[in-house]
């Protein structure tokens, strides 16, 4: 039976990230289904059960390797970054470390370091300068 299963997966996608994500995703709402007593939100979570799962079952038997390749790095930035320091986590726990603001003139985000009182900040890109509490 491995034999059979191992012939299926040659020149295919297969499991990756995003497969286990979609899978997970899968049980989840399957069991939200079962426990969920709003009619309505019930067929939602069914629905989205199905559909994770078998979005799932065609990414693994694609043939179309380097599609699914990207799809998967992409699933993988937005929770990692493409490199350290640049992923929606990172983001996150940067914000307890660092304050970000805003520059009034031009708008671009600036950070600076948490607790060190009422502090002058200087736009990298337009030079203006602003007083604000970190």
């Amino acid at each position: 039976m491995r034999e059979k299963i191992d012939r299926l997966f040659i020149g295919r996608n297969g499991i990756d990230q995003l497969n286990i994500a979609l899978l997970i995703a899968a049980v989840v709402c399957w069991v939200g289904y079962r426990w969920v007593t709003i009619r309505i939100l019930a067929y939602l979570l069914r629905y989205v059960c199905l559909l994770a799962a078998a979005f799932c079952v065609v990414r693994a038997l694609s043939v179309n390797v380097e599609r699914r390749r990207m799809e998967n790095q992409r699933f993988l930035s937005l929770f990692r970054g493409r490199h350290n320091g640049c992923g929606w986590w990172a983001k996150m726990e940067q914000r307890k470390e660092y304050k970000i603001f805003k520059c009034p003139s031009c708008g671009v985000k600036l950070r600076v370091p948490r607790g060190k009182g009422k502090i002058k900040v200087t736009c990298r890109q337009c030079g203006a300068t602003f007083e604000e509490k970190s």
